[in-house]
């Protein structure tokens, strides 16, 4: 194996401290670097050294370093070794080079991926206990557990290094309950498409994992690892849309507008915190209240007025998806809850609404009358309480009222 000299080895390691310490989202120490310099020395004098990089992934992981980033160290060096190789050399050892760190990554992916494997079965650990709700219907409840234990299995597969039985999809419980009694469960066609794609989805990436497994092709099981997490949190949210969709449709709707009552607001609002905090996408919501309400009332009597909250709420979900929720929170006031939605926008969202409703007089005996409404909205910053982000919300919607009324403030 060719070996560069120790001042050509410390070029290159100058040159990359210098890059992580000016593009690196993580916090390397320099102790990491030289660690990973001293033990390539000894690699490239002894390549079967080269699994002595799999406690330098154990490391890093447990140092919180990302991954992606972690990589990139290697593929620095395999860059910078190859191009200080002499002119005159023979390209077979070139080639040696590259199967070398070919080899560091592999082992260091692996090293690290017993770390990471950890922690998402700590995550899944938590969405049992915590966001799978016990009043959960138990005919979603049993199909969601069930792919916890197979996910959380396949995950100790590979922390122990064994091999994991693949389950076929086609024999999937959950598969064959969507495909018949599934169908009676959930209503809408487009929702069971979605969700029977997802757990689809869900089958394959673990049998494309474990192939890639028992290759000991590590770094594309650590990717592979990231598709599977992703698309079971998706089959995740679809099922506990599915679940609250039930229950506050038997249980938590306001009799008059057909909106949820403010009771069930903060059940639902937690479960969506906890699935946006694993999963990293924004929520928002839009308060949103009738303008000059007590003048209808006045002027038409409260039959009327109860028309037009009625009214109010057909626009409001006339313009929002299946997924999203609006609450009535009292008096003509309501709250609408926007999951996986950035602030931009949820405030096309509440502009839509509110153009709609302008565009849409209420008619009453045949007279025409015209309905507006006011709107603050907020992306929730889930470093603050919920009780904080309403206010930030419900201070928009005052400063809407207070700019003229009919418009939408953030």
């Amino acid at each position: 194996m060719v070996i560069l000299s120790d001042e050509k080895i410390d070029i290159i390691f100058n040159r990359l401290l210098v890059y992580v310490e000016r593009n690196f989202k993580s916090f390397v120490h320099k102790e990491n670097l030289l660690y990973i310099k001293h033990t390539l020395k000894r690699v490239l004098e002894d390549k079967d050294k080269a699994v002595e990089f799999e406690e330098i992934g154990h490391l890093f992981a447990e140092s919180n370093i990302l991954f992606i980033e972690s990589v990139f160290v290697f593929d620095f060096l395999r860059k910078n070794f190859i191009a200080h190789l002499p002119n005159d050399i023979d390209l077979r050892e070139a080639k040696r080079v590259e199967r070398l760190f070919e080899d560091i990554i592999n082992y260091f992916s692996k090293g690290y991926l017993k770390n990471y494997c950890i922690e998402k079965i700590e995550n899944i650990n938590f969405i049992e206990e915590n966001i799978i709700p016990k009043e959960m219907i138990e005919v979603y409840s049993h199909h969601l557990k069930t792919h916890i234990d197979y996910l959380r299995n396949f995950l100790y597969s590979i922390i122990d290094n064994k091999t994991f039985s693949v389950g076929d999809y086609n024999s999937c419980e959950f598969s064959i309950w969507l495909k018949r009694e599934g169908r009676n469960f959930i209503d809408e066609e487009v929702m069971l498409k979605k969700v029977s794609i997802l757990d689809h989805v869900f089958h394959n990436l673990i049998n494309i994992t474990e192939d890639y497994k028992k290759k000991g092709l590590y770094k594309e099981v650590f990717f592979s690892i990231n598709e599977i997490e992703d698309t079971f949190l998706q089959i995740l949210t679809y099922m506990l849309y599915l679940n609250t969709k039930a229950l506050t449709v038997e249980f938590s709707k306001d009799p008059l507008t057909g909106a949820l009552t403010r009771r069930v607001f903060y059940t639902i609002l937690k479960k969506h915190i906890d699935i946006s905090e694993l999963t990293k996408l924004p929520i928002s919501i839009i308060m949103a209240d009738l303008d000059f309400f007590k003048k209808i009332n006045d002027t038409y009597g409260h039959l009327v007025g109860d028309e037009a909250l009625k009214h109010f709420v057909r626009v409001i979900k006339e313009n929002i998806r299946k997924s999203d929720y609006v609450f009535r929170f009292g008096g003509e006031e309501f709250i609408i809850l926007l999951p996986h939605t950035s602030l931009k926008e949820a405030v096309e969202i509440a502009e839509k609404i509110r153009k709609s409703l302008e565009s849409k007089p209420l008619v009453v005996d045949g007279k025409e009358i015209k309905i507006t409404a006011s709107f603050g909205v907020r992306e929730l910053n889930l470093s603050e309480t919920i009780e904080s982000n309403i206010k930030s919300a419900d201070e928009n919607l005052y400063r809407a009222k207070e700019l003229g009324r009919n418009r939408v403030e953030f």
